[in-house]
């Protein structure tokens, strides 16, 4: 699937939604500029797919945009893996808002993608990180568990909290 972009603007705030893959097709983004004087959030919830060239032409293009402030919501599990092996794959001004954790019932074999939030499920507290992890449960009411190394996956919070 070919990358989909959409925008708004309101209130000095331009919203770009992402929708696609990101690879060497999604050169759509060479051309999107923003106000500089406004903040720019980035909905990436559905991105379904990125490669090497697409992370490239992403990266190239976001360390080149002007704004006052860089958020980014609804980050699926391909992003966040991205944020953690690519150094310096966003800007250091950039916020993650929200992303989404797997998790995994080993009783049904079911699967969920929860929504994390800033400040409801992870928030920074005398200047640490504290996770507040939900506890979720299968259809049969069996506990899930996080699908993720803990300790590897949300090493990303602390450059980009």
């Amino acid at each position: 699937m070919a990358l989909q972009l959409s925008f708004s603007v309101s209130d000095k705030c331009t919203t770009l939604l992402l929708k696609g893959s990101l690879n060497e097709y999604s050169s759509a983004l060479d051309g999107v500029e923003v106000n500089p004087s406004f903040d720019l959030h980035i909905d990436v919830k559905d991105l379904v797919a990125m490669n090497s060239l697409g992370i490239r032409n992403f990266h190239n293009w976001i360390h080149r945009v002007q704004c006052e402030r860089l958020r980014f919501f609804y980050c699926p599990r391909i992003f966040i893996n991205q944020l953690n092996l690519v150094e310096g794959f966003l800007p250091a001004k950039a916020e993650i808002e929200s992303f989404f954790v797997p998790y995994y019932s080993e009783r049904t074999g079911e699967d969920a993608s929860v929504l994390f939030t800033k400040y409801l499920e992870y928030k920074k507290v005398n200047g640490k990180l504290t996770l507040s992890i939900p506890e979720m449960q299968d259809s049969e009411g069996n506990k899930m568990e996080l699908d993720v190394f803990q300790g590897q996956y949300f090493r990303f919070l602390e450059k980009y909290y």
